[in-house]
């Protein structure tokens, strides 16, 4: 995101391929996860990615690719994350209703319809929210400038900063999802510390 954003002119000129390097570094390592916790989950018949933040990060991404990013670089990685989330759809519906049996077997039962539900409402929310943010130029954190940062063909619009928010969102969910999924499970199957 924010492939188009000039940076200002008092911006070193070491800051961009930095930051292009951490976020393909960023990319890969994401990639390698899914498919380390789809290979975990067929190996354990357990699933690896709790449900909240499965679909919170599935509908970021279906919204990122259909509304905010602009580039066809940033498209093809995300077309490619949504590719390797259907292993981790398949193995949570697939292996779900074993994990869940014990605790509450309704949702075992309704994982599938769950998992739909809750991702159409992370779809929704992502949306509001970067309707929100895009609606006018220079939305985000404090009062800088947002010159440079480009969106539609308009500037002032700073993807990289809606991309920060909308994610860290997605990522708490994921971290806190992960440890409760691994307390109340008792067991990490389809993850593990060499994926964590």
């Amino acid at each position: 995101m924010g492939s188009l954003d000039i940076p200002p002119a008092h911006t070193p000129q070491w800051v961009v391929p930095v930051h292009s390097a951490c976020l393909s570094i960023a990319f890969l390592l994401w990639s390698a996860t899914y498919v380390l916790m789809t290979r975990r989950s067929l190996a354990t018949k357990s699933y690896g990615m709790p449900l909240l933040a499965l679909a919170v990060n599935v509908s970021w991404e279906i919204v990122n690719l259909f509304y905010v990013c602009e580039m066809p670089l940033e498209k093809v990685g995300l077309a490619m994350w949504l590719l390797f989330d259907v292993g981790l759809v398949y193995t949570t519906v697939q292996f779900g209703p074993n994990d869940w049996r014990s605790s509450n077997p309704w949702v075992g039962r309704n994982i599938g319809w769950i998992l739909a539900a809750l991702t159409a409402g992370g779809g929704f929310g992502h949306w509001a929210f970067s309707a929100w943010w895009l609606a006018e130029p220079g939305r985000g954190y404090g009062s800088g400038s947002k010159a440079g940062k480009w969106w539609g063909g308009r500037e002032g619009y700073d993807t990289t900063e809606l991309a920060f928010w909308s994610s860290g969102v997605s990522q708490l969910i994921l971290s806190y999802g992960s440890l409760s999924m691994l307390l109340a499970r008792g067991h990490s199957g389809g993850t593990g510390y060499d994926i964590w």
